[in-house]
């Protein structure tokens, strides 16, 4: 195969130094590659969460969430598994990021000791491997509503005993629900389908609730998507107020049964601002009320 008729593949490169960023785009631009910046790691799964590109290139220092958690995130959702990917970062990072990590990248090039003429060599390098290439596979895969006459719940709790109460209830109310047992399996799930209603825990393992809540309010086709947090008290008065305001409805743990849940998500999605919430005037704890709030998410 002569690699230099496939052009316009698609690259997603995640990096969030301008200067470095704009001289290998150019570089890669200049050969028919079309490339899909993204300056965080936020910004980048967003990006991964609509479409499948014919490669990444990621930075290992990332704000928001770094390169290793992109890799996870790259490496949890099947439409993106077979995808190249080349780490561009320094060597001190390098060193420090775990190798099973690293084993999840097909190539590795350090910043210093790489020029725009080298990257382009590895690119061409791993389109030539028909190993890994992923031939007719789209670049572009969209994300796909939720069809189904069933309204679909995404419940995104890590305590299996809790998960099955709460989801026997909710499937006998004639929802579909679509368990995850972390934050990452719930951004997964996300990046395929849109559910009517996300219940999220806030205390999850790999990445938790709240980071859940902003990849939620990050991507434009999640934004109809209503949101109930289900948690402890503790954990809800130890988070900041201006996550919690995205969540369109907060229930205490310890006060709430499976039918108040069922109840909450059929007044929420029957429009009823006035579902849940506390008779008074101040929030409630888990002794004297279910409902913390019922503020509507931000747009």
């Amino acid at each position: 195969m002569n690699v230099k008729t496939k052009k316009h593949r698609t690259i997603v490169f995640v990096e969030d130094n301008p200067v470095v960023l704009t001289a290998y785009r150019n570089c890669l631009e200049q050969e028919g590659f079309h490339v899909k910046p993204a300056t965080d790691g936020l910004e980048a799964m967003k990006l991964l969460s609509r479409l499948a590109p014919d490669m990444v290139i990621l930075d290992l220092m990332l704000p928001k969430f770094n390169g290793t958690e992109v890799l996870k995130f790259i490496h949890s959702d099947s439409r993106l598994q077979a995808i190249p990917i080349i780490i561009l970062s320094t060597n001190s990072i390098l060193d420090a990021a775990e190798e099973y990590v690293l084993e999840r990248a097909h190539k590795r090039l350090l910043k210093d000791a790489c020029t725009p003429a080298v990257m382009l060599q590895a690119v061409y390098e791993l389109f030539a491997d028909t190993s890994i290439f992923r031939g007719s596979t789209p670049a572009h895969s969209s994300v796909t509503s939720q069809t189904s006459k069933r309204k679909t719940i995404l419940f995104a709790e890590d305590n299996p005993v809790v998960l099955t109460s709460y989801r026997n209830r909710l499937e006998q109310g004639g929802f579909q629900v679509k368990p995850a047992a972390d934050g990452l399996e719930a951004m997964k799930i996300l990046s395929r389908l849109v559910p009517d209603v996300a219940v999220l825990d806030l205390m999850l393992p790999k990445f938790s609730g709240t980071d859940v809540l902003k990849f939620i309010h990050s991507n434009p086709h999640l934004n109809a998507v209503s949101v109930v947090i289900l948690s402890t008290s503790s954990i809800l008065a130890a988070t900041e107020e201006h996550l919690l305001v995205r969540a369109n409805r907060r229930l205490v743990k310890a006060t709430c049964t499976p039918t108040i849940l069922l109840q909450t998500i059929q007044q929420l999605l029957a429009g009823d601002s006035a579902a849940g919430q506390t008779n008074g005037a101040g929030p409630a704890d888990s002794k004297t009320g279910n409902v913390l709030d019922s503020r509507h998410a931000a747009a």
